[in-house]
């Protein structure tokens, strides 16, 4: 069964989510825990968290996902910059493990200024004393990025590579597709589809491989721009995602919309994944 679902805010009060995810008709979500673009955190009260577990509970929209802050640089050559991001990553898990959330989704991080082998190198260490802080059931997933600013992740071989510092099911993979399309993989045929699921299992496995980012893209192929459109009004178009969703593994996974916030256009795009889908069953909300 596939789950179809959106990034929805949490402003006001982290169980307001669940909410949100049910005027859009969604299975599953993604929100922040704080602001992505600021390095002040919010102070949950315990009152805020049972409401989110009472609804959590309620509506069963699962799995529930966090994505990390657009700040972190795991990979960032200044010390005091990747210290704070570790950091902040580490109370992120803390909190997830109270919320009971299913999957951590963070951005690798940017080499900016060094060799992308000392950038892999940084994260490697960083995601070493992390889950030796850490033993949290949520599931930490590393996003396959588009490659611009230097971004590690756009490749396979450097999610293998990152992957390697925590040898167990702790850790993942979330693929991005708009990223993957523009960092070069074409998985809008038949043919690159295959090619790139084939390099996963060989490289990652495909048991590690975990959520879909599910986003068309406004720029072309191998462009190496993370820019969303929505879905099959892109480059990727509607074939692109009739073949992820429709595959005998990633078909299965959850999918989560990150697509640009117009009108109802959430609803629209969930509504256009849903009906791609022909082989594997759907489910459908029925919480509204």
């Amino acid at each position: 069964m596939v789950r179809i679902g959106a990034h929805v805010s949490s402003s006001k009060s982290l169980d307001l989510v669940f909410d949100r995810a049910i005027d859009i008709g969604a299975d599953t979500i993604q929100f922040f825990l704080n602001s992505p673009r600021s390095w002040k955190t919010k102070t949950r009260t315990e009152q805020e968290i049972e409401d989110f577990h009472t609804k959590k509970n309620k509506y069963k929209i699962k799995p529930t996902v966090v994505h990390a802050s657009y700040l972190y640089n795991l990979a960032s050559e200044d010390k005091h910059l990747r210290e704070k991001s570790i950091k902040g990553v580490i109370n992120d898990l803390h909190l997830c493990e109270e919320l009971d959330i299913d999957y951590y989704v963070i951005h690798p991080g940017k080499a900016k200024g060094q060799t992308e082998q000392q950038a892999i190198e940084h994260i490697k260490r960083s995601l070493d004393y992390i889950f030796s802080k850490t033993q949290t059931k949520t599931v930490f997933l590393l996003e396959t990025l588009a490659g611009q600013k230097g971004e590690i992740g756009k490749t396979t071989q450097e999610l293998k590579e990152l992957l390697e510092a925590v040898p167990d099911q702790r850790a993942g993979i979330c693929i991005d597709t708009c990223h993957i399309f523009s960092a070069g993989y074409r998985i809008n045929t038949e043919e690159g589809f295959d090619a790139y699921k084939t390099e996963l299992e060989a490289l990652i496995g495909l048991d590690r491989v975990k959520l879909i980012h599910c986003n068309d893209s406004k720029t072309p192929f191998n462009s190496r721009k993370d820019r969303h459109q929505h879905i099959g009004e892109g480059y990727i178009g509607i074939k692109g995602f009739e073949i992820f969703l429709n595959d005998s593994y990633l078909g299965k996974l959850p999918y989560i919309i990150e697509t640009p916030k117009v009108g109802n256009y959430d609803q629209i795009n969930i509504e256009k994944l849903r009906k791609t889908v022909k082989y594997a069953q759907c489910v459908r909300s029925s919480n509204g």
